[in-house]
């Protein structure tokens, strides 16, 4: 990799031309020999060795070996069923090489993109920058979280700053191989800002936060707010046994949810013979039909069940044993911050029939809560169903379902 002075770094992102961009994006895209090796010798663990560098071919992706006088010293393994998780980049800054790690993620709308920026002195891999950020293009959705082009902007403009001093190592990830061939250098232009005509174009002599300005403007005009119908009962007509859990730990919330809308359910979370325990009870008021397969509840009212206030402590003996109980908040019906929540809160209901495979189904772009599913499952077309009823606290996302 070339080096860069102050100044050059400097004019990184400002839209300077200069040739040493010419020289720092020519070779981003090395090719190996036919043993897999790469035209680099970089010096990640800083003890003055040069080090190899290898790609080498998987039957579903490919792995990343960095060796120092023929041995291991680091491996990095990429799936192209992983979309997002397998781009990795030496990223040379000041004369030092670092790995960079790039994770932008697009699933259903919903964006999760991440970097790291490691150096490897002594072997040890330390973290000297990172940055994250999260954001939703389903702007007409009720589970819509957000979308900061500010933010975006920001975020952008860090992980250009070193791409533009990087090489690509090793990446899986199609939509992003896409945009560094099409840009010709290694550069995030964001994919997905393209194809949305005539709602929106792309702008070329625009700022990016521009764009994404007016991509958040046309967008939501462009995606109508899906419309309850009037209020109408619960779909159910027997009690229905659901839980929220995460697969780990010894955690769980059960409630039953009855015909009426009326409900009861009890949050333990044990750690050995300590148990957080909350009994509590509720009933949702208004039920307003969206889809065939999904209602909107507003919760009506919430009580603990029980004359102890959260945080207290207390000692029970079963069988033998000492167990030390403390008062918890009624979880799976908490907000943001871990607290109750208030009268007016919402949820979705989802019967066994929704789906999630296109912009406007039930459960499109409601990633979060799918997390939450008891069994995992992808929604790809109309034959990939939900399967079961689900509950989606609107607030947190989480998520309570039938066995």
């Amino acid at each position: 990799m070339p080096e860069h002075t102050e100044d050059e770094m400097d004019a990184v992102g400002t839209g300077e031309t200069k040739a040493a961009e010419a020289d720092a994006v020519k070779d981003w895209d090395m090719k190996p020999d036919a043993e897999g090796r790469l035209p680099l010798s970089p010096d990640l663990n800083q003890n003055g060795i040069a080090e190899e560098v290898r790609l080498v071919d998987l039957d579903d992706g490919q792995e990343l070996q960095i060796l120092e006088n023929g041995e291991l010293i680091h491996r990095e393994t990429g799936y192209y069923a992983h979309a997002g998780q397998t781009s990795v980049f030496l990223c040379t800054l000041e004369g030092e090489d670092y790995l960079l790690r790039y994770h932008p993620t697009m699933y259903q709308g919903v964006g999760s993109y991440s970097y790291v920026l490691s150096a490897f002195g002594g072997n040890k891999e330390k973290v000297v920058r990172w940055s994250e950020i999260d954001f939703d293009i389903n702007f007409g959705s009720l589970v819509h979280t957000g979308f900061d082009p500010e933010s975006i902007d920001v975020f952008v403009d860090e992980i250009n700053d070193l791409l533009f001093y990087s090489v690509q190592l090793l990446n899986t990830e199609e939509e992003l191989q896409g945009t560094f061939e099409r840009e010709g250098r290694l550069y995030d232009s964001l994919w997905w800002l393209d194809g949305w005509e005539p709602n929106f174009v792309r702008d070329e002599n625009k700022s990016l936060r521009e764009n994404l300005e007016e991509f958040q403007t046309g967008m939501t005009a462009a995606q109508e707010p899906l419309i309850p119908e009037e209020p109408d009962g619960l779909p159910i007509t027997e009690p229905l046994e659901l839980a929220f859990y995460s697969g780990a730990g010894a955690w769980s919330t059960y409630m039953v949810l009855e015909p009426d809308g009326s409900f009861a359910a009890y949050y333990h979370d044990t750690n050995g013979y300590t148990v957080y325990v909350c009994p509590y009870y509720g009933r949702f008021g208004k039920v307003e039909k969206l889809t065939d397969a999904s209602w909107l509840l507003t919760l009506d009212s919430l009580e603990r069940d029980t004359e102890r206030c959260v945080g207290e402590e207390w000692d029970e003996e079963k069988n033998g044993h000492t167990i030390h109980y403390i008062a918890s908040e009624p979880y799976g019906f908490t907000d943001a911050d871990e607290k109750a929540l208030k009268a007016g809160a919402q949820f979705i209901l989802y019967s066994p029939e929704a789906v999630g495979h296109e912009p406007g189904t039930e459960l499109y772009g409601a990633v979060r809560f799918q997390m939450w599913m008891h069994e995992r499952r992808e929604f790809i077309d109309s034959g990939d169903k939900l399967g079961c009823w689900g509950q989606q606290n609107l607030e947190t996302r989480e998520g309570f379902f039938t066995d």
